[in-house]
């Protein structure tokens, strides 16, 4: 009853271990489809949808698995590639091991080379020599919606191959881009050294706002392209709001000296601010480096002051989209009270993002209730094991508030310091990361991880060192092949997320077999 009980918007709240006894009728295939998952969770029901793969939302597709469709036609499997292409808001998020996986079922089909039928990511991974020279340029186009951010260290190498592949193919010999070939080229170009940026079309400001970051030199050489005032948006001079509004995503990423280009600064900064604002995609680290950057900008024009020269900070003042920009650190701690900072405490830890001035805000407070540790956001962690003791931490809300890591970094030991805090699946799932890698192996005994791994959600060793990896593997295998057994009818317990933890030390040879590269 589990799937008719659970809203689905909180389907993802499900452990694993009651996703694995589903029957594979009608209404229960509608009620999984319907449902928003994780991926690690669609693994372990994923066999029972293979009736209906025309109608699979993407929130089921993103759960394929080598092991999940293991027992797949060849032509389901297919299918199933297939289905997953798909654009926009709507696109199948895949990782590496999925997508090498999907192209080792389909590289032997007839229409491999039917570019436009596969998922660009699985293109990423196709083997370059197999492309007919005939259509590479199709290959390159179809490839331009590909996200090249989903490469491993492991097979890093590829994104230069591609690279250079497609000069051949394109006929680039120089570092100045055309407007043909930076449309074919696509989202490649978020992986261009600076060099080709600054010289090339205007056209690569379109294609850069489609990438998930920049570099510093990236977003160095965006700033000198624009500032030639050979764009679309003209010269610097005549620059304003409207510019940043256009400018789209990459303001994000620009340093402050692109911000001393605009006289109405205070203006321009509340227009772009109020627009990032509002796109609920753009995360917190990336607002706060907007910010800081704008901050720069404002400060290097103003004077310093001893005493509160700007402004005693209100209500009013806090609610203006620009705070706290107006203040260098010195007058914020000389403008801002006690009693603001309780009266408005909310609004402040929303818009103050540095160091030093979250130590201030701090500073003011003696006491913060429950409901305000969740609001701390960056301001939790400039607190001191001391700050943390005078805190009321018994929800798993306010836990999940406390370990988000677009926060910045977190002690993890910090939370088990205080007396009474303990931990349960809800918790651990709150944690995840390295961080649950701190609480397994540093604090928790072998008993307690041995029940842990099996009820947590899967976990993201990526950032671990080997060290903890292979520290864990031991306890968490032990705990994996004691699983209670599924029926033959059913999914495997193990989902591939579960495959990629406990055979981390094989995971090289794994990618590159799959790919045939020795």
């Amino acid at each position: 009853k589990i799937i008719e009980n659970v809203p689905d918007e909180l389907a993802t709240e499900i452990p694993r271990v009651y996703l694995q006894q589903f029957t594979s009728d009608n209404s229960t295939i509608i009620r999984l489809n319907k449902k928003t998952w994780k991926r690690q969770q669609v693994g372990t029901f994923i066999c029972l949808l293979v009736k209906c793969v025309d109608i699979l939302s993407s929130s089921v597709l993103q759960g394929f698995t080598c092991t999940g469709v293991g027992l797949f036609g060849k032509g389901q499997i297919n299918k199933l590639v297939k289905a997953c292409r798909r654009k926009g808001t709507k696109k199948v998020s895949l990782k590496e091991t999925q997508l090498t996986c999907m192209y080792n079922h389909i590289r032997g089909e007839t229409d491999v080379t039917d570019f436009s039928l596969y998922p660009p990511d699985v293109l990423l991974y196709y083997d370059y020599s197999l492309v007919p020279q005939s259509s590479c340029r199709s290959y390159f186009q179809e490839l331009a919606d590909a996200d090249f951010s989903v490469f491993s260290s492991v097979l890093s190498y590829k994104q230069t191959a591609l690279f250079n592949n497609a000069r051949s193919c394109l006929g680039i010999t120089s570092t100045s881009l055309t407007a043909d070939q930076v449309s074919v080229l696509g989202n490649m170009c978020c992986m261009l050294e600076g060099s080709y940026i600054q010289n090339s079309d205007p056209s690569i400001l379109d294609k850069l706002n489609n990438c998930p970051d920049l570099t510093t030199a990236q977003a160095a050489a965006v700033t000198t392209l624009l500032t030639n005032g050979n764009t679309k948006y003209g010269a610097p001079s005549t620059w304003n709001g409207q510019t940043l509004i256009g400018l789209d995503m990459l303001p994000l990423y620009l340093p402050s000296n692109f911000y001393d280009n605009f006289d109405k600064v205070s203006k321009c900064m509340t227009e772009q601010i109020r627009f990032h604002e509002q796109n609920l995609s753009v995360s917190r680290k990336k607002r706060r480096n907007l910010k800081a950057e704008i901050r720069k900008s404002i400060q290097s024009k103003s004077k310093r002051a001893t005493d509160c020269t700007v402004g005693t900070i209100s209500q009013v003042t806090i609610s203006d989209t620009t705070f706290p920009f107006d203040y260098d650190v010195t007058q914020f701690n000389n403008c801002l009270t006690a009693k603001t900072v309780k009266d408005n405490f909310d609004a402040i830890t929303a818009k103050v993002d540095e160091v030093e001035y979250l130590q201030i805000v701090l500073q003011k407070l003696s006491i913060i209730p429950e409901d305000q540790v969740q609001a701390l956001g960056p301001a939790s962690r400039v607190a001191t094991t001391a700050d943390i003791n005078s805190w009321t931490i018994t929800q798993v809300d306010t836990l999940a508030s406390l370990m988000d890591s677009s926060n910045g970094d977190w002690d993890p030991s910090l939370y088990l310091a205080v007396t009474g805090n303990t931990l349960g699946r809800a918790e651990l799932n709150a944690i995840g990361g390295s961080n649950l890698l701190f609480y397994l192996l540093v604090i928790f005994s072998r008993l307690l991880i041995f029940v842990l791994c099996r009820e947590a959600d899967a976990l993201n060793v990526t950032s671990c060192t080997t060290e903890k990896k292979q520290e864990l593997f031991s306890i968490a295998s032990q705990s994996f092949r004691t699983a209670p057994s599924a029926s033959h009818t059913h999914t495997q317990t193990l989902t591939d997320d579960d495959l990629d933890f406990l055979f981390f030390m094989l995971q090289e040879v794994q990618i590159l077999a799959t790919l045939e590269v020795w």
